[in-house]
C-alpha cells in the first residue's frame, strides 16, 4: 500500500493524510479551470497520437516533442519503460515498491541494491541488458542524486548495454537534479515523471516518459490506445503558461519542509535530509503504536515496512503540508510520545 486509505468512510476530507505527498492545498485554481475546459471534450475519443499534449509537455519540460510520451501517471510511464528490460530489473533501495511488482507482471527477475553502499557498488553484471531504476529524489529518504553522479551511473549502464530509468516523480521540487535534458542524446536513458504531486491531482493521472526518439519509437507500440483522457490533456496543455506558479509552489514546499524538519527533531526524531515534499524520520522506539495513535485522531502517516532498508519498524515518512496541518501533526506526535512514556 502506497499510503493511508482515506476511503474508510464516506468523507475522505475528514482525514489529515500525511502519507500522500501531494500539494496540500489540492489542485490550484488554474488546474481546476483547465480540467473544466477538458470536460467539454469527454464526448470524443482522445487523439490517439496525443499531439497537443505531447507538445505542451515538451514545452513545459524543455525538451523536443520527439523525446516525450504522455502517460496516465508516473506508474504507467514506469510500466512502459519495463519493456526496455531484457535480462531483468534492478533498483537502488529503498525505493518505490512498484518496481518490483511491475517487474513481476512483465515476467522479469528483480534485484535490489542498497543505496547506502553507493551507486558504484552495483556490479556490472546487474546492469547488463537490464533496466536499472533510480528514484531521484529518492522515495522514501528524499535524497537527490546530483547530475554528475547520475551521469557516471549512466555511462556504466551504456557500456553494459542496459537502460537507466531515472524516476523523477518529485523532480519539480528540485529541478536542478533532473537529467531529462540528456534524454535527447542518450538512447539508454529513460526518464519517468509525474505532475500528480506538484499539482495535487493524484486522481487525474498525468505523467510522461522521456527518452531518445528511437527508444521511444520502440516503446510507443507497447502503449495502450487512448492512454490519457481529455481532462488530463487539458491540464497538460495549460502547463507551459504556469511554469512560474509551479516554481513558486516548490519554493513554498521547501520552506515548509525546513520548518517541519525542525519541529520533528523537537519530538526526538532523527530527520533525514530531503529535497522532496516529504521527510523520513526515525524514532528510538517502534512506531506502529504511534501511527495507530495518530490514526485514531484521523491523521495518517506512512509506516515504512514495505521499503527495503528502512523496514525496521522505527521509521515513518510524513508529507510536507501547510503550516497549520504540520503543527497539528507535531503536536499529536508529542502527545502520543508523552503518553507512551507515562504508561
Amino acid at each position: 500500500m502506497h499510503g493511508g486509505n482515506v476511503w474508510q468512510g464516506d468523507a475522505p476530507e475528514q482525514w489529515l493524510d500525511f502519507s500522500a505527498n501531494t500539494r496540500p492545498e489540492g489542485a490550484p485554481e488554474w488546474v481546476t479551470q483547465a480540467a473544466l475546459r477538458g470536460m467539454r471534450h469527454i464526448r470524443y475519443y482522445p487523439d490517439p497520437e496525443m499531439r497537443r499534449m505531447t507538445d505542451a509537455l515538451a514545452a513545459c519540460l524543455g525538451i523536443p516533442s520527439g523525446c516525450v510520451l504522455p502517460a496516465a501517471g508516473g506508474v504507467s510511464a514506469i510500466d512502459l519503460a519495463m519493456y526496455a528490460a531484457e535480462s531483468g530489473v534492478t533498483a537502488v533501495e529503498p525505493c518505490f515498491s512498484e518496481y518490483r511488482s511491475l517487474a513481476a507482471r512483465h515476467g522479469l527477475p528483480f534485484r535490489g541494491f542498497p543505496m547506502s553502499a553507493g551507486l558504484q557498488a552495483i556490479p556490472d553484471s546487474a546492469l547488463a541488458g537490464g533496466l536499472l531504476c533510480l528514484t531521484n529524489p529518492n522515495n522514501p529518504t528524499g535524497r537527490a542524486f546530483g547530475t554528475a553522479e547520475t551521469e557516471q551511473l549512466l555511462c556504466r549502464v551504456e557500456k553494459a548495454n542496459g537502460y537507466l530509468l531515472a524516476d523523477e516523480a518529485f523532480i519539480e521540487y528540485c529541478p536542478e537534479f533532473s537529467v531529462r535534458q540528456a534524454a535527447a542524446a542518450r538512447e539508454r536513458l529513460l526518464v519517468a515523471g509525474s505532475m500528480t504531486k506538484i499539482l495535487g491531482i493524484p486522481g487525474l493521472r498525468l505523467g510522461y516518459l522521456c527518452g531518445h526518439p528511437r527508444t521511444l519509437g520502440r516503446l510507443r507500440a507497447k502503449r495502450l490506445p487512448w492512454e490519457v483522457n481529455a481532462v488530463a490533456e487539458a491540464v497538460a496543455c495549460a502547463l507551459p503558461d504556469h511554469a512560474e506558479d509551479i516554481r513558486r509552489d516548490a519554493e513554498i514546499s521547501a520552506e515548509r519542509r525546513q520548518a517541519l524538519a525542525r519541529a520533528l527533531e523537537d519530538t526526538g526524531a532523527f530527520v533525514y535530509d530531503s529535497q522532496a515534499p516529504f521527510l523520513l524520520v526515525k524514532y528510538q522506539r517502534p512506531v506502529h503504536p504511534l501511527a495507530q495513535w495518530l490514526k485514531n485522531r484521523r491523521i495518517l502517516v506512512r509506516e515504512c515496512m514495505d521499503f527495503t532498508g528502512v523496514d525496521d519498524g522505527y521509521h515513518l515518512r510524513v508529507a510536507v503540508k501547510d503550516e497549520e496541518s504540520n503543527a497539528r501533526l507535531t503536536e499529536a506526535l508529542k502527545e502520543g510520545l508523552l503518553c507512551a512514556e507515562n504508561r
